[in-house]
């Protein structure tokens, strides 16, 4: 995981050396202390943006890990230099980055190179520069060459300021030297439909492969209870059954369970062998829920604490999640408040897009939020944490997001007063 970040010359003003807190550190300080920034430089070298550090003003950026330390350093004649452990230092030039498949989409593009570092949008009559254009594209079709050769890094996550639209895919005619009205239409989406969509798919698929470790169970039951040399004992049978119970019960309420209870099992003596094997069987096909089980206990429980006004959550495998008033009325959930859905997006964000021992980046959680849910933020994300092992960092202006937590703080205004303090 990254212990420490240290920037020399941020917008030609600003020395950093930070050290991350276990599982949570929140980054404070005044507009323009680049809060922001310190995550997008993090996200940019975790996913080999390398034309983001091209437009960034900054001498040297240092990234420290558990067993390894990375120096990104700018360097004249728009080159970046990147240096770790014993090898051979890797010089990236800005020309390097626009790889074939970036020209290629700029061919019938509204963007018209004007100059070596100057390019028209034609349908605004504004000008970018080449780096601006390159970040709109995904890093992963930047020039492929040099990130074969750039040192591991840790798994990262950003969660934007931006969370409830999401861009879906730019309509654009290739290989044609006109561009129309139509193709100039970028698709966006509401965040929180497609993460709707989203879910209803995964708990599908966890249901299709519920059904198939079950059939698979149940055709060789046989087979396996004659070869069962062992019994079950009526506590150990009273002890497990209940468990099991207590889970489909728990399943039910999300339309998971494949397996329906049995009320009338019980035990016998006689039966202590095929009801091991039942037991070992039952707990199987259960367990393929359980990481999702417990990621949508966190997320009802949290929302549902939150008591949105007048509506009440509901998850299904037909539609993902959805809100009903009082009066069973189904709501779009674009009809949320904009701090409702700022909620249930950073929540799923959290449960369901990412992965175990990742890097999570949080810029202003605190967005739309009414106070007394600022308070909860984190308090929710320390468990979530510690479910989903993950460290995060968040950039926060509000003081009721940090709450009592104030030895998660690093402020910025104070590293910097410290940082011009010793350089006199």
């Amino acid at each position: 995981m990254l212990k420490k970040i240290k920037i020399e010359g941020l917008f030609n003003k600003f020395n950093y050396e930070i050290e991350f807190k276990e599982g949570i550190t929140i980054l404070t300080g005044p507009n323009g202390y680049g809060k922001t920034t310190i995550l997008k430089i993090i996200y940019a070298f975790a996913v080999k943006n390398m034309a983001f550090f091209f437009q960034l003003p900054f001498t040297n950026i240092t990234l420290t890990q558990e067993k390894s330390e990375i120096r990104l350093s700018k360097k004249e004649h728009d080159t970046l230099e990147i240096q770790w452990e014993n090898k051979k230092p890797l010089i990236i030039k800005k020309e390097a980055i626009i790889s074939k498949e970036i020209r290629r989409s700029l061919e019938g593009s509204p963007y018209r190179q004007v100059d070596e570092n100057r390019w028209l949008d034609r349908r605004t009559g504004s000008f970018l520069t080449t780096e601006e254009i390159i970040s709109q594209f995904d890093p992963d079709i930047q020039s492929k060459h040099y990130k074969k050769q750039m040192p591991e890094f840790v798994d990262v996550y950003l969660i934007r300021e931006q969370r409830l639209i999401r861009r879906v895919t730019a309509n654009r005619r290739r290989n044609t030297p006109h561009y129309y009205e139509e193709e100039l239409r970028e698709n966006f989406s509401s965040t929180i439909e497609e993460y709707a969509k989203e879910l209803s798919m995964n708990i599908k698929d966890i249901l299709a492969n519920a059904s198939k470790i079950g059939q698979e169970l149940d055709s060789s039951f046989p087979r396996r209870l004659f070869d069962e040399t062992m019994h079950v004992s009526e506590d150990e049978f009273n002890n497990r059954y209940n468990v099991i119970k207590e889970k489909q019960k728990s399943l039910s309420l999300y339309g998971l369970s494949a397996t329906k209870e049995d009320s009338h099992t019980s035990f016998k003596e006689e039966n202590a062998k095929a009801l091991l094997v039942y037991l070992n069987d039952t707990e199987k096909k259960l367990a393929v829920f359980d990481d999702m089980l417990q990621k949508l206990e966190i997320f009802s429980t949290i929302l549902n604490e939150r008591q949105f006004v007048f509506k009440q959550l509901e998850i299904s495998p037909d539609f993902g999640f959805r809100f009903k008033t009082e009066d069973e009325k189904e709501l779009s959930l674009t009809e949320l408040s904009s701090g409702e859905q700022q909620e249930v997006v950073l929540l799923y964000e959290l449960l369901f897009r990412v992965s175990h021992n990742t890097l999570v980046l949080i810029d202003e959680p605190e967005i739309s939020l009414h106070v007394a849910w600022q308070k909860e933020v984190l308090n929710d994300l320390l468990k979530i944490v510690k479910l989903q092992k993950i460290s995060v960092i968040t950039a926060t202006h509000s003081p009721q997001i940090i709450d009592t937590h104030w030895d998660l703080v690093v402020d910025l205004w104070n590293l910097s007063a410290d940082s011009k303090e010793s350089s006199r």
